[in-house]
């Protein structure tokens, strides 16, 4: 039965029922249970009573994802064919008045819609201009907050403004590489939806970023909390622009390929001019640039220093003194920071052999131990980290409030005969940082350096995922073994690496020989993955087991103590009390 003929439900008065069946009448809790059943089986619940009705129906039409079933509430659609032009939706008679009535029913409980041009087989625009040219109001789906709209022609972004209203919040696009939003759009997106908190956009065009018309959608969305774009779009002008808007809290990064990356060469210059008063609410901003001009950048006036998450890209190649000078900058600027991501994705194509001058060391990230507030730390960069386990130790006890740390867990130039740290390498974090919960590290994990089964070992006490990234293993038992004694039980061994999901397509491209290098560790890993959980839950079946021994054992103990404190009593024959 299609859901717009839905009959009135019962509204007869229900006789007194037990407590269980009660229960079901409770509204909050049915439209939790509902939220957990399909959409057939809710308009099914839909017919059951008048309360249950409207608490499946606002389940039912809370995300729609296909305009066609939705607009057949209006009248029955189907698919037609003119000469020459494609098959496309039509309604069989022309909505009316009557039925936008009984369409409102519907479309007020609408929170979400999501199109996607793929979804259809055959051309909606002329159902879209038709919606258009009947409906009694112009906010179509009064209620709706939430607008994705993945478009492949310029007519289909055309019909996206139908749907914008003053009530919509959150607003995705995403275009196709072929068109980019047209200017007009820019502008009638701020005059229909100038209440916008949140802003995806995403461009797969080629070239430049659409910086004027950005500037202006900046500009006239005074209410714009959160902003995403492609990489290489936050050029300084538009840092600028956005400087001055006073509610952004959020400058955001998107590194997905089908949401477009533009052109490096638009932020080949990051020098953004601020004002008093620069940034009111931000306190979380991503930047690709080079770590110099962002050096400057935090030490130029009015700059956002009380951010707490900074995520920076770069695809250039720095020195590690240039990467230490960036550390002490924003130690001494951003005392707020707790959480820092740097990732250093300048490579070449073949990768050429490790340099040791140009291989980040200890000294280099030291200044991570002067932030105040830093919980989380992210690193990534060609060459392994120069670090030993003396260091690590240091490291470690000297940030006993680290949450989460991926410490250049995955480098591309594997060169194990230079490299110092191996499985022990875990164990002061173990020791030192109680909250870790999170943990990436690039390791040789051998046999060799195991510490052995009769040494004290302390276990991790939060640690939800290690990640090894491109680290070398043998003796995959030993290992597993190993990493049973300091893993809890539910944590996640991560191997493999991320590289592959940053930058322009080219930068995207590993070699032949280290694709092949990296799928054997893979697989050998993937076999200590596998027998980690089995081997933990064995420790912790005996960890009990020798609970309860050591119980039963001091049970017994007690027991004796009192039947020999009461032979002893036995043994005195006299009652005369000296």
């Amino acid at each position: 039965m299609p859901v717009h003929a839905i009959p009135p439900p019962h509204s007869e008065p229900l006789p007194l029922l037990p407590t269980t069946h009660r229960v079901l009448f409770i509204p909050e809790l049915v439209d939790i249970i509902f939220r957990f059943l399909d959409k057939k089986t809710n308009v099914t619940n839909a017919l059951v009573c008048k309360q249950w009705s409207q608490i499946a129906l606002d389940v039912v039409w809370k995300e729609v994802d296909d305009l066609v079933q939705l607009f057949s509430l209006l009248k029955p659609i189907r698919e037609a064919e003119r000469q020459g032009e494609r098959m496309q939706y039509v309604f069989e008679a022309t909505p009316e008045a009557n039925d936008w009535l009984r369409f409102e029913r519907y479309a007020s409980r609408v929170r979400c819609l999501r199109f996607h041009w793929s979804k259809y087989g055959a051309d909606i625009n002329r159902l879209l201009d038709d919606v258009a040219r009947t409906r009694t109001s112009l906010e179509i789906l009064p209620n709706m907050h939430t607008l994705e709209w993945i478009y492949l022609r310029d007519d289909h972004m055309e019909r996206c403004k139908l749907f914008l209203h003053r009530q919509l919040r959150h607003l995705t696009v995403t275009a196709p590489c072929k068109y980019r939003p047209r200017p007009d759009f820019y502008t009638d997106l701020c005059a229909r939806a100038s209440q916008l908190h949140t802003l995806n956009l995403f461009i797969r065009y080629p070239g430049e970023p659409q910086e004027v018309e950005l500037r202006i959608l900046v500009s006239n969305l005074p209410e714009l909390r959160r902003i995403v774009l492609p990489e290489f779009h936050f050029t300084s002008s538009l840092i600028e622009e956005l400087s001055r808007a006073k509610n952004i809290g959020v400058v955001e990064l998107s590194h997905d390929m089908d949401a477009g990356h533009g052109d490096p060469k638009n932020v080949e210059t990051f020098a953004p001019v601020l004002a008093e008063g620069a940034f009111p609410s931000l306190y979380d901003l991503s930047l690709v640039a080079k770590i110099d001009d962002i050096d400057r950048f935090f030490q130029s006036n009015f700059a956002p220093i009380n951010i707490t998450t900074l995520y920076i890209n770069t695809y250039e190649d720095h020195s590690p003194s240039e990467v230490h000078d960036f550390l002490v900058t924003l130690s001494q600027q951003c005392q707020l920071l707790s959480k820092l991501y740097i990732q250093l994705l300048h490579k070449e194509h073949p990768l050429s052999d490790l340099v040791p001058e140009n291989q980040l060391s200890y000294e280099s990230i030291k200044p991570l131990l002067a932030f105040p507030n830093l919980a989380t730390f992210e690193l990534m960069h060609k060459y392994p980290l120069k670090i030993t386990l003396d260091e690590i130790e240091e490291f470690a006890s000297r940030w006993p409030s680290l949450e989460s740390l991926m410490l250049n867990a995955e480098p591309l130039v594997l060169d194990e005969d230079k490299f110092t740290l191996d499985l022990r390498a875990l164990l002061p974090f173990a020791r030192y940082c109680p909250s870790l919960r999170k943990l990436g590290l690039y390791i040789n994990a051998t046999e060799a350096e195991i510490p052995s089964v009769q040494s004290s070992i302390e276990a991790f006490h939060s640690l939800r995922v290690l990640s090894l990234g491109t680290s070398q293993v043998r003796d995959q038992g030993t290992v597993a073994a190993f990493l049973s004694r300091v893993c809890p039980p539910g944590c996640l061994l991560e191997v493999g690496i991320t590289w592959e999901g940053f930058g322009p397509f080219e930068n995207r491209i590993l070699g032949d020989d280290l694709r092949s290098e990296l799928h054997e560790r893979g697989i050998s890993w993937k076999a200590v993955g596998e027998l980690l959980p089995v081997l933990i839950q064995l420790r912790r079946e005996e960890r009990e087991r020798s609970r309860a021994l050591r119980e039963e054992v001091e049970d017994l103990r007690i027991r004796n103590r009192l039947l020999m404190d009461k032979g002893a009593v036995k043994t005195s024959d006299s009652c005369v009390v000296a």
